[in-house]
């Protein structure tokens, strides 16, 4: 409800402002151009004064009528009996209510040329001053564009405004799909621990005279499913420390190498008893910014996927590239592989192949999806291919520095 209200309020205060920047742009925009006339008008105004003073400009023209329009005297035509009736022109009649005015861009009825005209009112005579439209007078009235600029530069960052409020809503939105599907996901797969371990416990509770070697393996099945519901909640802590992404990680000088060779040593003997030779082509050191943790668990969630489901696999090889800014890991096995339909999906939360093995296996599904969002939490990614000859190629590219 809160948020329908803030957004109701962001929505009707960005209308305003554009609103309100839209009509002032339009009206700044003409104020401006009338603006720029009237400079233009007081600076004839003022020659208008000074030929009552005979030291008008010589370069400008001048033409007195009387308050009836009939002209009386110009300075560009030495014949007037030819020149009309100006009564009716613009700034004739402006002058005759106001004392002065100005007509802009009018075509002289005398030689046809355009110009620009200031008329001022001296008791039985107006004085008329005029300029024809040269380049250079167009160009000092045309519109600054500047203010123009300015008003789309308003609607460009209230659009900016808009679109990351947008994306900001939309990120929320989609934190929160992904939180109620990671809780109800998460209460259905604790709930068959969770009714298992109960079943197990009421059995041995109700069953005082149980044999002790039934009793002992009740208690290792419920410890099993006991660690099974350990390690979903201890991935779901990790995705939610990858989702928030505001809370502050460690961000300290770590190796890649160091994390991959201790992996690696830690889980030697799995694999050869698995019967998969475990190979690796690293650089000596690969020193990076991060938190040790987070990258420890990614690589360690392939290891124990290869380990879980590369069933018939001979090897796994991890190799690494370095790149200038980056580095490049690559995690390939040659046993059953993945269907080519599942590719896409295999990085999604609780999403399992085979189900039934998977939980058989004790797997909470949440393994990839935590190597792809920490892979994204370094400025990389994470994806999935079929090893050439069978089997699952994953790829990783995470940055040197965060």
């Amino acid at each position: 409800m809160a948020t329908r209200i803030t957004n109701k309020i962001f929505i009707g205060a960005t209308v305003l402002a554009s609103l309100f920047t839209l009509f002032f742009g339009i009206y700044e925009y003409q104020r401006e151009h009338a603006f720029r006339a009237d400079i233009l008008h007081s600076l004839l105004q003022l020659n208008n004064y000074r030929w009552l003073e005979g030291s008008s400009d010589t370069t400008i023209r001048v033409t007195v009528t009387d308050t009836l329009g009939n002209v009386l005297s110009d300075s560009e035509e030495k014949d007037i009996t030819h020149m009309g009736n100006h009564l009716q022109r613009e700034e004739i009649q402006k002058a005759l209510k106001h004392g002065s005015g100005y007509a802009i861009k009018r075509a002289s009825e005398t030689n046809g040329e355009k110009y620009f005209y200031s008329a001022t009112r001296f008791d039985d005579r107006i004085v008329r001053s005029s300029v024809p439209y040269s380049a250079e007078l167009t160009s000092s009235l045309t519109r600054d564009y500047t203010f123009f600029y300015y008003t789309v530069g308003i609607f460009v960052l209230i659009a900016i405004a808009v679109y990351f409020r947008y994306r900001y809503e939309h990120s929320e939105r989609e934190k929160q799909r992904i939180k109620r599907q990671l809780t109800e996901n998460a209460a259905h797969e604790l709930k068959t621990p969770a009714a298992t371990i109960e079943g197990y416990l009421e059995t041995l509770v109700s069953n005082a005279s149980m044999p002790q070697d039934k009793r002992q393996e009740f208690l290792e099945r419920c410890y099993a499913q006991s660690r099974r519901m350990s390690s979903l909640l201890a991935d779901m802590s990790t995705l939610t420390r990858l989702d928030e992404a505001h809370i502050t990680r460690p961000q300290t000088q770590i190796d890649a190498a160091v994390i991959l060779r201790q992996i690696a040593s830690e889980t030697g003997s799995q694999f050869s008893q698995e019967g998969i030779q475990l190979q690796l082509s690293i650089p000596e050191s690969m020193p990076m910014t991060g938190d040790a943790s987070l990258i420890y668990s990614m690589f360690h969630n392939i290891f124990s996927n290869t380990l879980a489901y590369a069933t018939e696999a001979t090897y796994f090889k991890v190799q690494a590239r370095v790149w200038a800014d980056r580095y490049q890991f690559t995690f390939i096995d040659n046993g059953a592989g993945v269907p080519a339909t599942h590719l896409s999906h295999i990085f999604e939360r609780f999403y399992r192949i085979d189900k039934g093995r998977s939980r058989r296996l004790g797997g909470t599904g949440l393994g990839l999806a935590i190597v792809k969002n920490i892979a994204l939490q370094y400025g990389g990614i994470a994806t999935a291919s079929i090893t050439p000859g069978g089997g699952l190629t994953i790829s990783i590219e995470v940055r040197k520095e965060t």
